[in-house]
C-alpha cells in the first residue's frame, strides 16, 4: 500500500514539471558579471545556422555590433555562437539558450569577448532593449517559455524582471567595479 501511493505522489507531481523544460541554476547579476569577460549593449547584424561538424546538432552565430562596453572589454563586433537554429527547413530549439533576429538591440554579459564568445549564464546574461509604455528604454529579460530557474538549494528562483536601462547599466559598472576595480 506505501509503495502505491508513492507512485502516486511521484506521478502526480511529475504533472507539474513542464514538458520540454530545461532548468538552470538562477544567477544573481553579481554572478553574471563576475562570470562575465564583458557586459555589452548593441544590435545584431547578422545570424547564420549551421550542422555541428559531427552533424549531430544545429548551432547559431550572431554577430553583434557592440554601441556601448558597459564593463570589461569588448571589441567592435562580438561573434556569439548558441545551440540551436534551423537549417535546410530542419529547426532545434534549445530551451534557455539564447536566440537572436537580425535587428535585435540587445544587453549582454559575454564569456570570451575576443573572437567567439557565448552569453555568460545562457538566457540568463541576455536581455532586449525595448521602450516602456511612457517611452523610457528598458531592459527585458530573455527568459522564454519552457525555462525553469532554481537556486542552488534547489528551491525556485523569481523571474528577473524588467528594469530601465540606465539603471541596469549603473548596477553593473557599480558591481564590476567592486569585483574587478582595475579593469574597468
Amino acid at each position: 500500500m506505501k509503495r502505491s501511493v508513492w507512485i502516486a505522489l511521484a506521478l502526480a507531481l511529475a504533472a507539474f514539471i513542464p514538458v520540454g523544460a530545461s532548468t538552470f541554476v538562477a544567477l544573481s547579476q553579481e554572478e553574471l558579471v563576475a562570470q562575465s569577460d564583458a557586459v555589452i549593449q548593441g544590435r545584431v547584424l547578422k545570424v547564420s545556422s549551421f550542422w555541428t561538424p559531427s552533424g549531430r546538432l544545429i548551432v547559431s552565430e550572431a554577430m553583434v555590433q557592440v554601441e556601448e562596453t558597459v564593463a570589461g572589454r569588448a571589441p567592435g563586433v562580438v561573434t556569439l555562437r548558441t545551440a540551436g537554429g534551423t537549417v535546410d527547413g530542419f529547426t532545434v530549439k534549445a530551451h534557455g539558450f539564447p536566440s537572436f533576429a537580425v535587428g535585435d538591440r540587445v544587453l549582454l554579459f559575454v564569456s570570451g569577448a575576443e573572437g567567439r564568445a557565448e552569453v555568460t549564464g545562457y538566457q540568463q546574461g541576455q536581455y532586449r532593449i525595448a521602450r516602456d509604455k511612457a517611452g523610457a528604454e528598458v531592459a527585458v529579460p530573455a527568459i522564454g517559455e519552457g525555462v525553469r530557474l532554481l537556486h542552488r538549494d534547489g528551491t525556485p528562483a523569481a523571474a528577473a524582471k524588467a528594469v530601465q536601462l540606465d539603471t541596469f547599466k549603473a548596477q553593473i559598472r557599480d558591481r564590476a567595479e567592486r569585483i574587478r576595480p582595475l579593469e574597468n
